[in-house]
């Protein structure tokens, strides 16, 4: 039996991971704006868990967590929408790639919390990731589209909000359950996003046509927001960050599968070598953090 409960949030994390590489395809399909997308995202967890929060008479978060618990949700709605819009602009294979930078700027980030002058090593590994995103594009000749090097630099952003959002609930993860997580990182961007979500099906009108976005949009928020998070807070709740980001790294494969599989993407060896570049760099980062 404690065996069997070691393995519930290493078979958790690998859930998540899997239920988060169909971003992309939920992204790609559902034909709608950024901002009313990410209404849908981050709106469906935060109304699912607002009863229960009201419930449990503290919607507002513990007061001594009060303050990072809600800069977390404003970081994490501005790079919920990056990541979207990422995800619009350019290739699921290289938007996934590029958000597993997040490990390096979590390392980079510990450091300024922490307030010591990065190390060689830590500019090795920045240096090692970026090279990778360079070789990621050879085949393109350095001629990146406007929309591909636009996607390429939100999801970077994005991955470092995401870096920031995941050291902080995991400090939070100490204190909170995995639905309250949930409700506190989506509950700014649910105040901000579902109005564009509302005005821009209000204006599409909401016949028998609007059925299949809405279905899908509902599917996006239940399966990635809800299901997904709350395997990855679960796992990460009682995982070491080191074993719990090592093992999120399968959502890069999976997704790029999805994508080949069901998006026709085409992935071509320089790429290959490129995201190994990356993955290698943001291992080590997480390595380093444990």
């Amino acid at each position: 039996m404690k065996q069997k409960l070691r393995l519930l949030p290493i078979l958790a994390v690998l859930a998540g991971a899997a239920l988060g590489a169909s971003s992309g395809l939920f992204i790609k399909g559902v034909h709608l704006s950024s901002l009313a997308l990410t209404g849908f995202r981050m709106g469906v967890p935060f109304l699912i868990m607002l009863p229960g929060m009201i419930r449990g008479g503290n919607p507002l978060g513990p007061r001594p967590r009060r303050r990072s618990l809600w800069i977390a949700s404003a970081v994490n709605a501005v790079r919920m929408l990056l990541f979207i819009l990422a995800y619009k602009l350019t290739s699921v294979g290289n938007a996934v790639v590029l958000l597993y930078l997040w490990p390096v700027f979590a390392l980079l980030i510990n450091a300024i919390r922490l307030r010591t002058r990065p190390t060689g090593f830590q500019f090795a590994l920045v240096g090692l990731s970026f090279a990778g995103i360079v070789v990621m594009n050879l085949h393109r000749g350095f001629s990146l589209a406007p929309n591909d090097l636009l996607g390429s630099l939100v999801m970077i952003m994005a991955a470092a909000g995401f870096a920031t959002t995941v050291i902080l609930f995991k400090d939070a993860l100490a204190e909170l359950r995995e639905t309250d997580t949930i409700f506190f990182q989506n509950a700014t961007g649910a105040v901000v996003f579902l109005p564009f979500l509302a005005v821009e099906l209000g204006a599409a009108g909401l016949g028998a046509s609007s059925l299949p976005t809405i279905g899908w949009g509902l599917a996006y928020g239940l399966c990635v927001g809800v299901a997904g998070f709350y395997c990855f807070f679960y796992a990460m709740k009682r995982l070491p960050i080191f074993q719990y980001g090592a093992l999120a790294y399968t959502e890069v494969p999976i997704a790029v599968a999805l994508a080949v599989a069901l998006l026709g993407e085409v992935i071509v060896p320089n790429q290959v070598l490129g995201a190994a570049m990356v993955i290698v760099a943001s291992f080590m980062a997480q390595k380093a953090r444990r």
